[in-house]
């Protein structure tokens, strides 16, 4: 697909849409891939109080809206639903709220709704390896099938999130899955080593991901590239927009500047990228 002309969509949350944790940096599931590490770098946000003070810090601040997620427990969990006060409170602050739930029930996400959340973020996997032996869950691969169910059933919106870096296995059956439920809009990751973690020394190579994004494009779905990626990868961002993508969490100074380079208006959004409307 060519890249003359057209819009690129960045997405700059930075501080006007931070992602939070409601667990601090502690996490129960422990996954192999990441074991916590990447709650480090969230927003504490353990208590009530807490969450308040960021979200009136956000509304002072002129902030667009935030994410929270948050450690899981060893059902794959997110406890979030302890704090559907701050949630409501946020969304009457005019903010967007974006929820990383993991496993919830109809009813939470029934609650989740109408206490404002616009946008469920959503791990997908259906490699039975994986689940169990990297996310550390005894589930079976229809839970996320019943959790995708369980998030429209309550008027939620999912915003699937398909990983590159798992193997092709559990990305195809992954999009099968999200493509059978009637969703066209998907967000690319890829898998980011950890210190620590069974990832540690492996790098997913950029034409693994270019791989990835050609399987989910031929399967007819709208693509973006989130923020979950290897930033070693210099000229990836650059080839998935030659490859059609038009939307890029936290694009680089140097893809933008290609970009506009080719003709392409640049529409910066200080969301995450689940806001695509």
């Amino acid at each position: 697909m060519g890249c003359n002309n057209g819009e690129l969509t960045a997405y700059l949350p930075g501080r006007m849409f931070p992602a939070v944790s409601v667990t601090g940096t502690r996490c129960d599931l422990m996954c192999g891939h990441c074991r916590g590490s990447h709650l480090k770098g969230m927003m504490n946000a353990e208590d009530a109080s807490s969450l308040r003070d960021i979200i009136d810090r956000l509304t002072a601040d002129g902030g667009t809206g935030l994410l929270i997620s948050g450690g899981c427990d060893i059902n794959g969990t997110v406890p979030i639903i302890k704090e559907i006060d701050g949630i409501a409170y946020a969304s009457r602050s005019g903010l967007k709220v974006n929820v990383h739930t993991g496993f919830i029930s109809r009813r939470d996400a029934e609650r989740l709704v109408e206490a404002g959340a616009d946008a469920f973020s959503v791990d997908i996997h259906q490699d039975p390896a994986v689940i169990k032996d990297v996310l550390n869950l005894d589930v079976p691969v229809s839970a996320y099938s019943d959790l995708l169910d369980d998030i429209m059933s309550a008027g939620g919106r999912p915003v699937p999130h398909l990983t590159a870096g798992f193997g092709m296995h559990d990305l195809m059956m992954s999009a099968e899955l999200v493509r059978s439920k009637g969703l066209s809009e998907v967000v690319l990751l890829a898998l980011v080593p950890a210190k620590g973690t069974v990832t540690e020394h492996t790098l997913i190579s950029e034409d693994a991901v270019i791989s990835a994004l050609d399987i989910l494009t031929g399967m007819g779905f709208d693509v973006t590239l989130g923020c979950m990626r290897p930033r070693i990868h210099r000229s990836l961002e650059i080839r998935c927009i030659e490859k059609g993508v038009r939307r890029i969490a936290n694009p680089s100074r140097n893809t933008i500047s290609w970009a506009k380079g080719k003709g392409m208006e640049i529409i910066e959004k200080r969301t995450c990228c689940c806001f695509i409307h």
